[in-house]
């Protein structure tokens, strides 16, 4: 088992990194510990049930799959139901699932009785390579993105690459864009061997350079106000886009795969990025202009008035930040 541990300010929280971890959740959770398992919709039963099995003084609460449930409704519906259940500040919530899932389990966690346990089981690839590491929760308003959230580290993290093989094409391109998105602004080694070789080939390696990426942003800067902004590349238009669309033809991974064309001034840099997203079958290009997606920039949480901030590659494998005007924005 690999174990990468994360350093942060408000707690110290271990990764587990292994094939097969589900399967020996009992090792790693005390089965007498009270849960409440929150996942969507969709995931696959069998998932559930392997850690139901595992956790057995446990609460389940599902909810619609989709961007559309980080909300203050679904946010509230499960507050209620905690506390019909007589939930105390000894339950641990457990977010199984996608990044939707784990922000929004993790804001309850945090909010609950003013923070109660958490343990993040992400189920796809870009919950295991991002959202599930480094301790930000949130939900959405309808104007805007993560508006509403908190800085709220897990308790513990457990990645098991084996349930990927349960995600369609699409979903795994998902996360193959925050993958890429590492290469680009951290490591061009990754993104050299993403380049020269399948992701498939190499997967749990992949897994481990992508965490323990986020990992030295995460803890060089945790709440986001200096070095860690570089993860910020494609976002602010990704972002844009997601709402643009109403959540609804984009996924996050496809938006920022977008946005990061968009963002990288050198053009051979922008080829050589649309190259590799395109292997891994990612869109590149959308006929909705940057002007048009202002409404949603502007209220991106990293802008200062009159100004945007991008991502920008100096080379490939280091990121800088380059300050926009919003009057100049095109």
């Amino acid at each position: 088992m690999k174990t990468i541990t994360v350093q942060s300010q408000l707690k110290h929280y271990p990764i587990y990194i292994e094939n097969g971890l589900l399967d020996r959740l009992n090792e790693v959770i005390p089965n007498e510990k009270h849960v409440v398992i929150i996942h969507d919709d969709h995931i696959p039963i069998t998932i559930v049930e392997k850690v139901k099995r595992a956790l057995p003084n446990h609460l389940e609460i599902s909810f619609p799959q989709g961007e559309a449930s980080k909300s203050l409704e679904t946010y509230h519906q499960i507050m209620k139901t905690l506390l019909a259940n007589g939930m105390t500040r000894d339950v641990t919530v457990i977010a199984l699932g996608g990044g939707v899932t784990g922000d929004l389990a993790g804001y309850v966690a945090a909010t609950y009785l003013r923070g109660v346990g958490f343990i993040q089981i992400p189920t796809t690839l870009l919950a295991q390579i991002d959202s599930s590491v480094g301790g930000k929760v949130a939900i959405n308003l309808e104007s805007a993105k993560n508006i509403i959230g908190s800085f709220y580290p897990p308790d513990l993290v457990l990645i098991d690459p084996q349930v990927l093989a349960t995600l369609d094409p699409r979903q795994f391109a998902n996360g193959m864009s925050e993958m890429i998105k590492y290469g680009m602004i951290a490591d061009r080694a990754l993104f050299d061997q993403l380049q020269k070789q399948d992701v498939r080939s190499f997967l749990l390696d992949a897994i481990v350079q992508s965490v323990s990426i986020k990992k030295r942003f995460v803890e060089a800067d945790e709440h986001d106000r200096g070095i860690r902004m570089m993860l910020n590349f494609g976002h602010t238009i990704g972002h844009a886009l997601e709402a643009y669309y109403h959540y609804e033809k984009y996924n996050h991974g496809e938006a920022v795969a977008i946005g990061m064309v968009r963002a990288i001034a050198n053009i051979g840099f922008a080829e050589k990025l649309k190259s590799l997203l395109l292997k891994y079958e990612l869109p590149t290009s959308d006929p909705v202009a940057n002007r048009d997606l202002l409404d949603w920039i502007i209220k991106d949480k990293k802008n200062q008035t009159g100004f945007i901030r991008l991502i920008d590659v100096a080379q490939i494998g280091q990121a800088f930040i380059r300050k926009v005007s919003i009057d100049s924005f095109q």
